[in-house]
C-alpha cells in the first residue's frame, strides 16, 4: 500500500505535464511500467487509464482494385501541388538533374547506356515542358523495348516472388504465377511500372498525402530488403518518414521518376538471382 500511495502522489504531482499531449508522454509510460510491476496491470489502468494503442508510423492508403488507365484520355482534375524548392531552381540547374535522370532511365529500362543523340533529344523535350513520365512511356512502348520483351528469358524465382508480393501489397491485386511465368523481365518491369503510375495518378486526383505515404512505404520496403541493389545511400534509407518528407518537397513528376528507377533497378538485380 505504501508503494501505491507513493505512486499516486507522484502521479498527481506530474498530472499537469500531461496537458495537451496527444500521445502518452515518456514519464507516464515509465510510471505505468512501475505500477504494473508492483501492483499489476489493473491498478495501472485504474490510476493512469488505459494505455493508448500505438499505431504504425505510416500506413498505406486505401488502394482501389481498379484505377484509371494512363492511356485514358478523358479529362479529369488533379490536385494542384504548391511550388517546391526544385521548381524555384534556375533552368540550368534543373537541366543537370534532368540529364542525370535520362542517363539512369536508359540504363534501368534497357540495361544499356543512352546515346548522346538520345540524351540531347529527350532533354530538349523536357526543356519544352515534356514530362518524365511521358518519356518513360515512350521508351517502353517503342520498337527497341518491344524486341526486349520478345526475348526468351524466363523470370528468376526471386523476381517472380517479388512480383507477386509487391503486387499484392502495393496494388491490391493478386496475379497468377502461371500467367507471369510466360513473361520476361522487361514485360514484368513495364507492367508493374504502368500499374504503379496508374495508381499514383489516381492519388493525384484524390489524395496527395496518400500518394506520399504510398511512395514512402514503397521506398522504405525496398531499402530494407534490397539495399545492395539500390547502390545509393539516399535510396537505401529505411525510414518511411525520410521518403515521405522527400516526396512532399518534390514535384510529382520526380516522385514518379524515382518510383520507376527504383522499381526497375531492383527487378533488374533480382533477375540475376535464382
Amino acid at each position: 500500500m505504501k508503494y501505491l500511495m507513493f505512486i499516486l502522489g507522484l502521479l498527481l504531482s506530474l498530472q499537469v505535464m500531461a496537458q495537451d499531449v496527444p500521445l502518452e508522454p515518456s514519464w507516464k509510460v515509465k510510471l505505468r511500467g512501475v505500477i504494473t510491476n508492483i501492483a499489476g496491470e489493473s491498478w495501472s489502468e485504474k490510476l493512469l487509464g488505459k494505455a493508448p494503442e500505438v499505431k504504425a508510423e505510416f500506413e498505406l492508403p486505401v488502394i482501389p482494385k481498379e484505377v484509371k488507365k494512363t492511356t485514358d484520355a478523358t479529362t479529369y482534375d488533379k490536385i494542384q501541388k504548391e511550388p517546391t524548392e526544385y521548381d524555384r531552381l534556375p533552368p540550368e540547374r534543373k537541366r543537370q538533374f534532368d540529364y542525370k535522370f535520362l542517363q539512369e532511365l536508359f540504363v534501368v529500362t534497357r540495361k544499356t547506356e543512352a546515346k548522346d543523340e538520345d540524351l540531347s533529344n529527350w532533354l530538349n523535350t523536357l526543356d519544352q515542358g515534356g514530362s518524365r513520365e511521358g518519356i518513360y512511356q515512350a521508351l517502353v512502348l517503342d520498337e527497341v523495348y518491344a524486341a526486349l520483351e520478345n526475348m526468351d528469358e524466363k523470370p528468376s524465382n526471386r523476381l517472380m516472388d517479388f512480383t507477386l508480393k509487391f503486387s499484392q501489397k502495393f496494388f491490391n491485386q493478386t496475379f497468377k504465377k502461371e500467367s507471369l511465368e510466360q513473361l520476361n523481365l522487361y514485360s514484368l518491369k513495364r507492367i508493374l511500372s504502368e500499374k504503379g503510375l496508374d495508381l499514383m495518378e489516381y492519388f493525384e486526383t484524390k489524395d496527395l498525402d496518400g500518394l506520399y505515404r504510398w511512395y514512402a512505404i514503397f521506398s522504405a520496403d525496398l531499402a530494407k530488403e534490397y539495399s545492395p541493389l539500390l547502390k545509393s545511400q539516399v535510396r537505401s534509407d529505411v525510414s518511411p518518414l525520410y521518403h515521405y518528407e522527400w516526396a512532399k518537397g518534390m514535384p510529382i513528376q520526380h516522385i514518379k521518376s524515382e518510383f520507376i528507377i527504383k522499381l526497375h533497378t531492383v527487378m533488374n538485380g533480382l533477375q540475376l538471382l535464382q
